[in-house]
């Protein structure tokens, strides 16, 4: 009898495990079907990104900024933001768990920038954008034929004197700088359609005659846009780019997805701007005395530190690269990266996508010096571009130098990690083998932010150029560019740090040249909350690293770590510290 209690009790408990797990299964099958649905409805609204992305059923569609589809896409976003609640996140399998989270938080996102931030009404950088990415990927990445994707074009090209009619008519009253590169951008646009559009053409000469008609008239609607924009936008665009401490602070918490506030971010950007700069001077000294025997140092303090650490990263900074010499030094650098990476066995670079170094398109110029334009989740083996922003053909012999002289040989070497290797395009790419569609589409900006600028420390310490503390020293200047990124966010949005007080912030205390000063702060009031991302991500990668190497003790491996922060798709770090400090 006890035998037979005993069978039964076991049947029991597997059939209470086996209708466990049915549960779950279904609840995962809910939550799996409302993430189709909601991602089929995000494509339909925003089939540029859905391009970008990989979908390719709306290749012949542009985004639509009317009333009607304004309210659509916001109705759209109430109704998932109940949808969600009636999912039992109890019932749901550890990856999904942190997709709800990512979805939830998405949805929350999307919200405020359709019913508070309102970039249709105060950002014409916003379509300037959508209209140049909305070519560009079409007639840049190889996935489909080219007469295909040239089709998609003429039907876009179609569809964009209705939306520059809609941002004609949505445009209030925006902030001068928000108009002011917006005209620069635009100019990009019309030169994409006359010039980029008209070589591609070139190569299927049969689809001239068709895309002919197409052209001419997007040309007209964009040559009129720029009359708008230089005549009767950019006179009444006296909006404030500042979004006010309110909004920072609502808008903060969503793109970090976390409970930090911008006081708690500031004390402690500041006080590591402190630490950092310590371990700067450390570095700068004997470099100094090999540098400058003869010179005498009569000042005490910090102002022996700013003399000290000014005067070697100016010497450093005398060794750049020529205007025209850019993207072939970006290029060799990517190869001896690569190089360096599979030597030391950082991590695995197996299959890795090829990666392509090209300028900025002009449409997407004036926001960053650099950037990594990698394909979408569903784009398989596509290359990815870094892009780099050339040096505007209006500037003053002053302002090149000094951009030379900021981005140097050995910080050249610096942006190249942080964009490409082992930075964004190893990450990326890795994201996009991870089965997750929404942890690749809606990526955390921390954790990719914060992983490449891990991995310039990670670079430096693994012995990149055999130690030299010029490398470090330039690896310490960027990181400390990337604490002040965070003072200026908060800053300036949340307060009222004006322009003078922030390129004094940058000069002095971050040691940039004047004109990425100067770069830094249009950036920073065209953008809100990115900024951010840079300094907290890091820390999070530190916390995890450090605790993870308490766990593991005398057998940590960088490569390791490495490969587990790399494996989990962009997910907020701190799921990932569940995931890792629990899975081994």
């Amino acid at each position: 009898m006890r035998k037979i209690s005993s069978v039964l009790a076991l049947c029991c408990l597997v059939f209470l495990s086996l209708s466990n797990c049915v549960r779950k299964d279904m609840g995962d099958q809910k939550f799996q079907q409302l993430t189709d649905e909601f991602l089929e409805g995000f494509y339909q609204a925003h089939p540029v990104w859905a391009t970008y992305i990989g979908e390719h059923k709306y290749d012949h569609l542009i985004d639509e900024y009317s009333s009607q589809a304004i309210q659509a896409e916001i109705l759209r976003l109430r109704l998932f933001a109940e949808k969600m609640k009636s999912v039992d996140t109890v019932k749901l399998n550890p990856v999904n768990k942190v997709d709800y989270n990512i979805l939830e938080n998405e949805i929350n996102s999307q919200l405020l920038r359709y019913e508070e931030l309102r970039p249709f009404e105060n950002s014409p950088v916003m379509y300037s954008y959508l209209i140049g990415r909305s070519i560009n990927s079409l007639i840049t990445r190889e996935f489909a034929p080219l007469r295909d994707r040239l089709r998609s074009v003429m039907y876009r090209l179609m569809r964009l004197p209705a939306l520059v009619r809609q941002a004609k008519g949505n445009l209030k009253n925006p902030p001068e700088v928000q108009t002011s590169t917006a005209v620069r951008q635009n100019r990009g646009n019309i030169n994409l359609l006359k010039n980029d559009l008209a070589k591609v053409l070139e190569r299927l000469p049969g689809m001239k005659d068709t895309l002919a008609h197409p052209i001419e008239v997007a040309v007209r609607a964009l040559e009129d846009y720029q009359e708008f924009l230089e005549k009767d936008l950019l006179p009444r665009s006296k909006g404030d780019f500042r979004l006010g401490k309110a909004l920072f602070e609502k808008k903060l918490k969503l793109t970090l997805q976390s409970d930090l506030s911008p006081n708690e971010i500031v004390r402690r950007a500041e006080a590591e701007l402190i630490s950092v700069r310590k371990r700067m001077f450390e570095l700068a000294l004997p470099l100094h005395e090999k540098m400058f025997p003869a010179r005498q140092l009569k000042e005490k303090g910090k102002a022996l530190e700013n003399v000290v650490m000014k005067e070697v990263l100016d010497e450093i900074a005398e060794d750049h690269p020529k205007k025209d010499e850019l993207l072939a030094v970006c290029r060799q650098n990517l190869k001896e990266l690569e190089e360096f990476v599979r030597e030391k066995d950082l991590m695995d670079l197996t299959g890795i996508n090829p990666l392509e170094v090209d300028w900025t398109p002009e449409f997407s110029r004036g926001v960053a010096v650099a950037g990594l334009d990698s394909p979408g989740p569903l784009d398989k083996n596509l290359k990815s571009f870094f892009r780099v922003s050339p040096i505007p053909d209006d500037w003053t012999k002053e302002q090149e130098e000094s951009f030379l002289r900021e981005y140097n040989s050995y910080m050249l070497k610096e942006l190249c990690i942080h964009e490409a290797m082992p930075g964004h395009y190893v990450q990326g790419f890795y994201a996009n083998q991870f089965p997750s569609l929404l942890r690749s589409i809606f990526g955390n900006g921390p954790f990719i932010e914060g992983w490449a600028v891990y991995t310039e420390r990670v670079m430096v310490h693994a012995g990149y150029l055999n130690y030299d503390p010029r490398m470090e020293l330039t690896q310490l200047k960027m990181y400390v560019r990337a604490v002040i990124n965070a003072i200026l966010d908060a800053k300036i949005h949340a307060q009222d740090m004006t322009k003078e007080e922030a390129i004094r912030l940058m000069v002095e205390e971050g040691f940039q040249e004047r004109s990425e000063a100067e770069g830094k702060w249009i950036r920073a009031c065209l953008t809100s909350t990115q900024l951010s991302t840079y300094f907290v991500g890091l820390q999070e990668v530190l916390d995890l690293e450090k605790a993870y190497r308490d766990k593991m003790g005398e057998d940590f491996s960088q490569k390791e770590f490495n490969q587990l922060l790399l494996s989990c798709g962009s997910p907020p770090v701190r799921f990932l510290k569940e995931i890792i400090l629990k899975g081994k």
